[in-house]
């Protein structure tokens, strides 16, 4: 049986999801991505599951999202995904997300694979290199370079990793640091804005009881308000992640 080169899921935008303003969040879209990937990485026998038998694990490194909108209540998102390719120890991921036949988003991402008892990357599993990648052109860029990180602190909070915050490997799930990066954010700002896109870097892990300092600076940008962010260790000022976000005024 051949494998499936591309995933399609439809996901209903659940209550839970929704914002004041009746859209999903955009952390609730970048779950609607992570797990779509890994039921495509388990049908092609790479996921979590199979990589924990040989005491590894993926990691994201980079992800970019850029949407058209943010979908409501009463709609379905459908996440079209498929691998891209591999660069020495990388493996790129791509995403399209549509409500109907209306595209309204798209995103690209960057994983690698980690020895999980040495901390160490690793190659990807040999089955990727087997694979006869879709010649599809990726929906954004493949721009993984660093991201910039805050010169100046215009907004700061401070967050406590908690056991509910892990996943699988026992570290902070990758949206949680989103989560966390928005959360730097002053109310009014989030509720006179939506997001129009985002940029994550993740640079190490954080584990249960890690404090977190999150900081965050609006920069000067033609493309509507854009807001640098990082998550620093709040004791060792290790840099966890960094981010980068644009908003549009709500319609």
């Amino acid at each position: 049986m051949s494998l499936p080169l591309a995933w399609t899921e439809t996901v209903s935008v659940r209550t839970s999801d929704l914002t004041p303003h009746g859209t999903a969040s955009t952390p609730a879209l970048c779950v609607y991505l992570q797990e779509a990937a890994g039921h495509h990485a388990d049908t092609l026998g790479v996921s979590i599951r199979h990589l924990r038998e040989q005491n590894q694990a993926w990691v994201l490194s980079h992800m970019h999202l850029d949407l058209d909108r943010l979908p409501g209540g009463d709609e379905a998102v459908t996440v079209e995904t498929w691998p891209s390719g591999l660069n020495g120890l990388y493996a790129t991921r791509e995403f399209l997300l549509s409500v109907g036949d209306t595209e309204m988003g798209r995103a690209t991402s960057r994983w690698f694979v980690i020895d999980t008892e040495r901390r160490r990357p690793v190659r990807p599993p040999r089955l990727l290199y087997d694979l006869e990648m879709p010649r599809r052109p990726p929906p954004l860029p493949h721009a993984f370079e660093d991201l910039p990180i805050p010169n100046r602190v215009d907004h700061e909070t401070a967050w406590t990793a908690r056991y509910h915050d892990l996943d699988l490997n026992r570290h902070v799930n990758s949206v949680r640091y989103l989560e966390w990066a928005l959360g730097a954010l002053p109310n009014a700002l989030l509720d006179a804005h939506r997001c129009t896109g985002l940029a994550l870097q993740f640079r190490a892990e954080a584990t249960a009881g890690t404090p977190v300092r999150a900081t965050a600076q609006a920069v000067p940008s033609d493309e509507g308000k854009r807001i640098r962010h990082a998550l620093h260790h709040a004791q060792t000022d290790a840099l966890l992640a960094a981010a980068r976000t644009t908003w549009a005024p709500h319609d």
